[in-house]
C-alpha cells in the first residue's frame, strides 16, 4: 500500500510540474483503485463476518427458545448453506464487491485535470459506496427472509412467534451497515486527505 501511495503522489508531482500532462491518467486511476481496494476491501470482509456471526447467533437463540432444548443448539444445515456454495450469500456478496472495485476507475474522469478534483472524487465515491451498501443489504435481507420462511415451515410457527427476536436482529443488521458506511466514508476521507497532504508537501519542497 505504501509503495502505491508513493507512486501515486509521484505521478501527481510529474503531472502538475508540466503544463501538459506527461503521465497517462490511466496510471493514476489504476493506483487510486489499488489504494481504495487495499483500504476498503477489509472493511467489506469484516462487515460480512459480523453479519455471519449475527445470523448464527440469532439461529441458535431462536431454536433454543422456541424448541426449549436444554443442550446447545447448532444452526441447521440450511443456515450454513446460505453462506456457502455457488449461489450463497457469500458468493453473491463477493460478486458485488468484485464488480464494485472493477468499476472504480469509471468514477474518475480520464484525460482531464478534473481527475485531480478530490472534492468531486470524494462525492462520487460516497455515492457508489452508498449504492453498493444498498445492494448488499438487499441481498442479505432477501436471503434472511427465506430463512425465516424455512423456520416457519420447519417448526410450524407463525410470524408472531419470533417478532421480538426478528426486530432486534433487523436493528442489529441495520446498525452494522450504518457503521460500515461511516467507516468506508471516513476511510475515503483519510485516504484522499493523506494524498493531498503528501502532494502539498512535495509541491512546497520542489516547486516553492
Amino acid at each position: 500500500m505504501k509503495l502505491s501511495f508513493i507512486i501515486l503522489t509521484t505521478f501527481f508531482a510529474l503531472t502538475f510540474a508540466s503544463p501538459v500532462s506527461i503521465i497517462d491518467s490511466s496510471l493514476i486511476t489504476d493506483n487510486l483503485s489499488e489504494l481504495l481496494y487495499n483500504n476498503l476491501n477489509p472493511i467489506f470482509q469484516n462487515t460480512f463476518q459480523q453479519l455471519t456471526e449475527l445470523i448464527f447467533e440469532f439461529s441458535e437463540k431462536f431454536l433454543q427458545i422456541k424448541l426449549s432444548r436444554s443442550d446447545p443448539v447448532k444452526p441447521a444445515e440450511w443456515v450454513s448453506q446460505l453462506f456457502n456454495g455457488t449461489n450463497s450469500i457469500g458468493a453473491q456478496w463477493n460478486s458485488h464487491i468484485t464488480d464494485f472495485f472493477g468499476n472504480i476507475p469509471t468514477v474518475f474522469e480520464n484525460n482531464d485535470r478534473s481527475l485531480f478534483d478530490f472534492s468531486l472524487i470524494k462525492t462520487k465515491l460516497y455515492i457508489v459506496v452508498k449504492n453498493l451498501l444498498i445492494k448488499l443489504k438487499q441481498l442479505f435481507d432477501n436471503n434472511i427472509n427465506q430463512l425465516w420462511i424455512l423456520f416457519i415451515n420447519e417448526f410450524k410457527l407463525t410470524k408472531s412467534d419470533f417478532d421480538v427476536l426478528l426486530n432486534d436482529f433487523q436493528q442489529q443488521v441495520s446498525g452494522v451497515f450504518n457503521n460500515t458506511k461511516e467507516e468506508l466514508n471516513q476511510t475515503i476521507d483519510d485516504l484522499i486527505d493523506s494524498i493531498l497532504t503528501y502532494w502539498n508537501d512535495l509541491k512546497d519542497r520542489f516547486f516553492g
